[in-house]
């Protein structure tokens, strides 16, 4: 969830009470391609299903000779800028064995149409699609982080071939729009007043609601103590509303820096792997 998200919660309070596309912070610039990282990519077009034309990546993994990939990561990044800025995140993990599949929201990059909850999901329903009908593996995960963990939990609670996906992995979640905005308020002296009107956005799509729902689907979930965007303790209540199976991580330093880190990296591969003992 980056800074932009504030900014975009303060609009949402002096306009509507409903979740609408001022929670996005779209960029359709792609400053850096994969294959300037070291990564081969395929550029996929999809479709949502109402008929808006997606623009995503497909990174597969870096196999020697009659080596299998062990895994298909379907990525959902925060509500700002697009694919190409967030791919330090996952870029790493086709050098591991995955494939990457990095989901471009409508709006965000090439995509068409406008992001709006509800019909970013679509978006989600649609990547996860693609991967389930052209990915080269039978191990599907989804990893999303800030806004991009918040859309993974309702996304797959409300995906009908949910049972497909192997395990969820959450960065930095929140548990709960309206106390994610009420905290965006209580931030700054000149929108303290706005905490009380900010428990007024919807809470239909709130994780913590839809978490469970997920068909015992194993759950990871990390989050930095230090995290000055999203506060730990609302990824922790989020973890705490879950039912098992759940694994919980700290990971450190700045909002979704988690990935910086090699004993971060090492941890999230030995859970993928553990899943398929």
């Amino acid at each position: 969830m980056q800074r932009p998200l504030v900014v975009c919660l303060l609009l949402l309070l002096a306009g509507c009470g409903n979740l609408t596309s001022l929670m996005f912070y779209p960029s359709k610039k792609l400053p850096v391609m994969p294959d300037r990282l070291g990564n081969e990519y395929q550029e996929v077009w999809h479709q949502a299903a109402d008929g808006t034309k997606l623009y995503s990546w497909w990174l597969p993994a870096h196999l020697k000779e009659n080596e299998e990939a062990k895994g298909s990561i379907v990525f959902l990044h925060g509500n700002a800028q697009n694919i190409s800025y967030h791919q330090l995140s996952v870029n790493w993990l086709p050098e591991q064995g995955y494939n990457v599949f990095l989901l471009g929201y409508r709006q965000f990059g090439k995509s068409e149409g406008l992001a709006n909850l509800p019909n970013v999901y679509q978006d989600v329903h649609s990547g996860l699609s693609w991967v389930i009908e052209h990915g080269d593996s039978d191990r599907i995960f989804i990893l999303g982080q800030s806004m991009g963990a918040t859309l993974a939990v309702y996304g797959l609670a409300s995906y009908e071939h949910k049972q497909e996906v192997d395990a969820l992995v959450l960065d930095a979640a929140f548990h709960s729009y309206p106390e994610m905005a009420a905290h965006a308020m209580a931030s700054n002296w000149l929108t303290w007043l706005l905490q009380l009107p900010a428990y007024s956005i919807t809470d239909q799509y709130d994780p913590d609601q839809w978490i469970n729902q997920r068909n015992d689907i194993p759950l990871m979930m990390l989050h930095s103590p230090d995290d000055q965007i999203v506060p730990y303790e609302f990824g922790r209540r989020l973890f705490e509303a879950a039912d098992e199976p759940k694994t919980w991580l700290n990971s450190q330093e700045k909002h979704i820096a988690s990935f910086n880190f090699k004993h971060v990296r090492k941890a999230l591969l030995d859970y993928l792997e553990s899943l398929s003992k």
